[in-house]
């Protein structure tokens, strides 16, 4: 039973990048930043996205700085990463490219992805992300000329895009033949359409017909959506076909979730579910999370942007309610660190 599980867990490739193993962290705003990225790593996500950068602001502003927060990479504790760009005008996508690539701080990344699948209406508005798939020929546009971008750095370029507009245009198989003739080195699909944002459940037999559609192309395909344990992951990839995992919002306050995934895949413990450790660990690495966003970030911006955060590690918990909300007041290191503390000796 054990040698049948391993199939399961295998090397991803995205072009000449070579992802050990199939499991990731998806892109979120607001979450997927360096720091957890990192921690998700460490527990077993195999690859991470960065947050979704504008091109057109790299390109208006002529520099990272303003946005560089959500470029920061740490190649050597965090592992293959990619950073994703969104936006509607090829030309935006011609100079942010080359002018990431050059900077010394980013030129390590592994993969330039592009963001075609957000559903936020201050994105959609503007004609980018999930919109892009009500214009696939604009869209091919966009991916044609990140892949002539990133060539002379050897960087591959992969796709994030979702089921489709609505239940009405279910077009991802379709779309995903685009990106794949118009040079896109990998794919991810979120199996939910735009108007569903993040509610219901997401609809794994696109993921299947997506993966049918491109098969015998050699490109690899990210199953995303509903993936919260190791028996999820396993159950999409059989019913799927899909290469790999891709999980989001299960991993918010959760990097645990990459370990139960992971031996699950590989076999390993395949039953065991709940990985979530005690009040001890957790606390170590919600301060760990805040003292890397603090570092980047300032305390004040830090703390503020990790009460989210915290919000999702103590989710579920018995007896959190109240000291959550008192958390959710802290406005600096020291604050959280009593509260955590507290936290720790009511368990």
């Amino acid at each position: 039973m054990i040698s049948l599980m391993k199939k399961h867990l295998h090397p991803f490739q995205i072009g000449n990048v070579t992802i050990p193993e199939n499991t990731a962290l998806a892109p979120m705003a607001g979450t997927s930043s360096c720091i957890f990225r990192t921690i998700a790593h460490e527990y077993g996500s195999a690859f991470g996205v960065t947050e979704l950068v504008s091109a057109r602001g790299i390109r208006f502003k002529e520099s990272l700085e303003p946005c560089m927060r959500y470029l920061r990479i740490d190649r050597e504790h965090e592992g293959p990463v990619a950073i994703q760009l969104f936006g509607v005008d090829p030309q935006d996508f011609s100079y942010a490219i080359p002018f990431i690539l050059e900077d010394k701080r980013l030129h390590d990344v592994d993969v330039i992805d592009l963001n075609m699948g957000c559903p936020v209406a201050k994105v959609v508005k503007t004609g980018g992300g999930s919109a892009l798939m009500k214009d696939p020929v604009l869209a091919g546009k966009i991916i044609e000329a990140s892949v002539k971008a990133a060539a002379p750095y050897g960087k591959p370029v992969s796709v994030k895009f979702r089921s489709g507009w609505d239940e009405a245009h279910i077009t991802a198989p379709e779309f995903a033949k685009m990106c794949i003739d118009s040079g896109a080195s990998a794919l991810a699909l979120h199996a939910r359409t735009q108007t569903q944002l993040y509610r219901g459940t997401a609809d794994w037999e696109v993921i299947r017909k997506t993966k049918e559609a491109i098969a015998g192309s050699g490109i690899p395909l990210w199953g995303n959506g509903d993936v919260k344990d190791g028996a999820s992951a396993i159950a999409m990839l059989e019913s799927t076909g899909a290469d790999g995992v891709m999980v989001g919002r299960a991993a918010q306050g959760n990097p645990w979730v990459f370990s139960e995934i992971r031996e699950a895949l590989s076999g390993e413990n395949a039953g065991r579910t709940g990985l979530f450790p005690n009040r001890k660990t957790r606390t170590e690495v919600i301060r760990r999370h805040l003292l890397g966003l603090c570092e980047d970030l300032g305390e004040k911006t830090g703390v503020k942007e990790m009460r989210a955060q915290i919000a999702c590690y103590l989710k579920g918990g018995r007896s959190t309610a109240e000291i959550k909300n008192r958390l959710m007041t802290a406005n600096t290191i020291a604050e959280v660190d009593a509260l955590l503390k507290e936290y720790c000796e009511e368990e």
